[in-house]
């Protein structure tokens, strides 16, 4: 299933307010079910085989580790490997479809000297990207393996990733450029998307690796999740808005790489199919009020798979609305629970992934 809570760096530093189209907010209109999971973890990955979640969770130093649990949240246990070292950043991010191995990425051990940067543990923060690996471990911890080796600089790492249903297609956002603050398309990056096969016998390894660079430019961008068909990924791009805080949502097809652009209203990102394929969520800016003095929030949306019939699901950046605290959230990336439900990341501030982890129930919205 679904995934982890990673946001956009650029949220993270920015204090641009971002416009986005504001319609007046039906008070009537109906809402999706929200409820308190676990405060203080993010990243939140539902493995229905197993009946467990893995969630990442920052330290006393702000350094993230890996926890998971029973599916009701209890008996909460770190998952360690020896060759990790404790002052690095370690993430989950996808489960085998059996639940015997999660991938996830690891910030690498060794500081290498660099010509104009000088590497800070806050570049290897989940989701900025910046000098990670993935790796895939074996959920006791016995065992774990690394499956990419990218140079160690800081224009190479790994952001987001997703994993088909069955556990055999793999995709991931590489980045191979370092972000630019003087450039909005390459604010984060310039990153490509990746697939590879998954192999199992006999020990977990990628093969036949695939590329894909929407519009053959380098832009920021982040992959969220793969058709239950596999078929197609979805994605989020600067590559025709050249504007980190303009990010459609986009369709890839896997065999021909073309893409098809399913939301156009202010930024949207972490677009993820339920897992029977015929609706997804994504997060957006659309329609949320920008609180005093604060950056832009998002909200939970659904649309059908193919982008129509778009559908608010929370309002968690409505002034005065039951679901706001009258403060900036974002809402992140999400795990399926069921067809009808996920946990999803909430972020209550815009540096070090600080929030919490939600269950949000929708099944009001599907007929």
């Amino acid at each position: 299933m679904k995934k982890k809570t990673i946001y956009l760096a650029i949220l993270a530093v920015s204090t641009v307010f971002v416009s986005c189209t504001k319609t007046p907010v039906d008070a009537s209109a109906a809402a999706a079910i929200i409820t308190a999971w676990k405060d203080s973890v993010m990243g939140a990955i539902y493995n229905a085989s197993s009946n467990n979640i893995a969630y990442g969770k920052a330290d006393a130093n702000g350094i993230f580790k890996i926890f998971l649990c029973n599916a009701d949240g209890s008996n909460s246990r770190p998952l360690l490997y020896s060759a990790w070292q404790t002052n690095r950043h370690q993430w989950p991010e996808e489960w085998s479809a059996d639940g015997q191995y999660l991938f996830c990425y690891v910030e690498k051990n060794n500081y290498a000297l660099e010509t104009g940067h000088t590497r800070i543990p806050d570049d290897a923060i989940p989701g900025y990207g910046g000098y990670t690996d993935i790796w895939a471990i074996k959920k006791d911890g016995s065992q774990a393996w690394q499956l990419t080796d990218l140079p160690n600089d800081y224009s190479h790492g790994i952001a987001h990733a997703a994993i088909s249903t069955d556990g055999t297609l793999f995709t991931w956002s590489e980045r191979t450029q370092a972000p630019n603050p003087f450039d909005l398309n390459l604010f984060a990056g310039g990153y490509v998307f990746r697939t590879a096969t998954v192999d199992y016998l006999p020990v977990p390894a990628f093969s036949s690796i695939h590329s894909y660079e929407p519009g053959n430019l380098a832009a920021s961008g982040e992959v969220e999740s793969i058709a239950p068909d596999k078929t197609n990924m979805l994605l989020y791009s600067t590559f025709e808005t050249k504007n980190i805080f303009n990010t459609p949502v986009y369709k890839l097809n896997l065999a021909s790489g073309a893409t098809t652009q399913l939301t156009t209203v202010s930024y949207a990102q972490s677009p993820t199919y339920t897992p029977n394929g015929k609706h997804i969520i994504f997060m957006t800016g659309r329609d949320c009020d920008i609180f005093p003095q604060q950056i832009q929030g998002s909200d939970w949306w659904i649309m059908n798979a193919d982008g129509t019939n778009q559908k608010r699901l929370t309002y968690m950046n409505v002034k005065d609305h039951l679901q706001s605290v009258n403060k900036y959230r974002l809402a992140g990336s999400l795990s399926f629970l069921s067809d009808t439900s996920f946990l999803g990341g909430v972020m209550v501030s815009p540096l070090g992934l600080q929030g919490n982890t939600v269950k949000v129930n929708f099944s009001a919205f599907i007929k």
